[in-house]
């Protein structure tokens, strides 16, 4: 945790925290829990200089493991719910009526506008017992365009004065539409490991360096993507998982701090850039292997240095 991850917490106490706050980096759980967290510290019933005090009625019902609990409990019987055809609120969970988590239900590709509307209902309504309300979206770069301007026009257009905090949970800020982060606090809890075996960072680094001139160059790429591809997994399977993509780039950067060229390093950074935005190529079901070939023949090439950091997929794809 850093110090602007920690200041969240007494603002949060204090009834000061932004309505809504994207909470980035760390590993999935550590974003859960900080979540949580955080909306004990805006629920709880104590004074200011107690919240959280974890012993309260909301407190207490604030739990991440009660959640986990009860959400297997509704497993069978969201399960018949959608095969009746009304699946509309699958994926929130709710242990606090003033509390609702949105995660992306197992074996669906994102949080569409379906998921996003009960979220949308209560946000409209006031509380039914703490001072305000919190609602809590995990992996919030898999919301589809749609469910994000429904989300985006509850942002801009609250109802009402009671206070109201939408904390948005993903790995990256930039998954998330511009509009979206503009209208929101962002709070970076640190770097999360790529889980990367040693010895295939020491032979990616190793690789790295004996990059060929044209001759040769296409093949030194081939091989180089396939290593990429191992640090990925299978992840890059799914259209929507974003968590190969960061695991390739986290290793790339370390591939990048390794190196003794200036120039190297600059092109390495800058493909790791690329590798953030990756998935928007994927989402065309293009495969990762020739996703990976292509933006890094566009930043490696000795002959045509792509330093800039401007994100190569913009330039193939236009703005998100």
């Amino acid at each position: 945790m850093n110090r602007a991850a920690d200041r969240l917490l007494p603002l949060a106490a204090a009834g000061r925290l932004y309505p809504s706050v994207i909470v980035s980096g760390g590993t999935p759980a550590e974003r859960r829990n900080y979540a949580f967290e955080i909306g004990r510290a805006l629920l709880c019933e104590r004074v200011q200089e107690e919240r959280p005090c974890g012993q309260c009625r909301h407190c207490r019902r604030v739990d991440p493991d009660r959640y986990a609990s009860e959400a297997r409990a509704k497993e069978k019987f969201e399960k018949r719910r959608r095969k009746a055809g009304d699946g509309s609120d699958v994926g929130v969970r709710q242990s606090h009526p003033d509390f609702m988590l949105l995660e992306r239900p197992p074996g669906a590709r994102d949080i569409g506008v379906d998921l996003v509307r009960p979220v949308v209902r209560s946000a409209q309504m006031s509380p039914f017992e703490a001072r305000g309300q919190v609602y809590v979206i995990h992996e919030a770069d898999t919301l589809n365009p749609y469910g994000s301007n429904v989300l985006l026009k509850t942002l801009e257009e609250p109802v009402g004065t009671t206070p109201r905090h939408f904390l948005l949970l993903t790995h990256s800020a930039q998954e998330l539409l511009p509009t979206l982060r503009s209208r929101s606090l962002t709070v970076y809890l640190g770097g999360q490991s790529a889980g990367t075996d040693g010895d295939l960072i020491a032979k990616l680094t190793a690789d790295w360096r004996r990059r060929p001139d044209n001759d040769g160059f296409a093949l030194w790429i081939s091989g180089l993507a396939d290593g990429l591809v191992a640090v990925g997994g299978k992840d890059l399977e799914d259209v929507r998982a974003r968590h190969g993509w960061t695991r390739i780039t986290a290793a790339v950067v370390d591939v990048a701090g390794a190196l003794d060229d200036r120039s190297d390093r600059a092109a390495a950074l800058a493909l790791a850039t690329d590798l953030l935005d990756a998935h928007r190529l994927r989402e065309r079901y293009i495969q990762p292997r020739r996703i990976i070939e292509g933006l890094a023949a566009r930043r490696l090439r000795r002959d045509r240095p792509e330093t800039g950091f401007e994100s190569s997929v913009n330039v193939l794809m236009g703005p998100p």
